[in-house]
């Protein structure tokens, strides 16, 4: 797999299956399964894509060499970069004022990919806040990474997405707990190095519509069909 910014972990996804994606030869890859008109080309979408998440780049790193070393830049990761970066992959997102209460735990979660309770989860923070560990604060009570992974755990919800502005990563309900699982994307080594491919795989791959409307259609979502052609790539001798 030659992509620079692109980590597996746990076997959520196959090499072989984002290879697949990133030529197109998935499922669900035709402009009309992104929701594009007729006689849209897919490439000319991801990459007017890649010029505005160019863009977007640019601004948040000059708005961030503004900031005091302590500020964790929660805001200014999620409003200047995250939120028009996942706008321009379809995503509309839509803020969560209160955190989710399942099985007497609370989980502040930052957004969901849409209006509706059942959208899935979409957790933002701050550039600076590292996605495996907790908060200097001790509030949330869990990492990030952490926090979303358990929630999927602990409800319907199947697929989600966590990112603190430089990694971006894709979890699924996991019963193995033990080991992370995730597809992880290196934002900032994808910017900084201008890496259009790795970029054109994460369009491919994290577009909203590849993820599940709500909880009814998790099973059914493009995400899930690939996470079980990736086990039956991973069974394989």
């Amino acid at each position: 797999m030659n992509f620079p910014t692109v980590r597996l972990e746990g076997g959520l996804l196959s090499a072989e299956i984002l290879e697949q994606t990133a030529q197109g030869e998935a499922p669900g890859q035709t402009p009309g399964h992104f929701g594009l008109d007729k006689g849209v080309r897919l490439t000319d979408e991801i990459h007017r894509a890649w010029s505005d998440a160019r863009h977007f780049w640019g601004t948040f790193k000059r708005l961030l060499a503004r900031l005091s070393e302590d500020d964790p830049a929660t805001s200014d990761t999620r409003e200047r970069w995250i939120i028009p970066l996942l706008r321009v992959l379809g995503y509309d997102l839509s803020y969560k004022s209160r955190a989710a209460v399942v099985e007497g735990q609370t989980f502040a979660i930052s957004h969901s990919a849409g209006k509706g309770e059942d959208a899935p989860p979409i957790h933002i923070v701050g550039c600076r806040q590292p996605l495996d560990r907790r908060s200097p604060t001790g509030r949330p009570r869990l990492s990030p990474h952490a926090l979303v992974q358990e929630y999927l755990n602990r409800t319907e919800h199947l697929w989600g997405l966590v990112t603190n502005g430089y990694q971006l990563r894709l979890l699924r309900e996991s019963l193995r707990t033990a080991r992370p699982t995730y597809v992880e994307f290196d934002l900032r080594q994808m910017m900084e190095g201008e890496h259009l491919a790795d970029f054109a795989l994460l369009f491919r791959l994290l577009h909203r519509t590849r993820l599940p409307r709500g909880v009814e259609d998790g099973k059914d979502c493009l995400l899930e069909r690939y996470h079980l052609l990736s086990l039956i790539h991973i069974s394989e001798p």
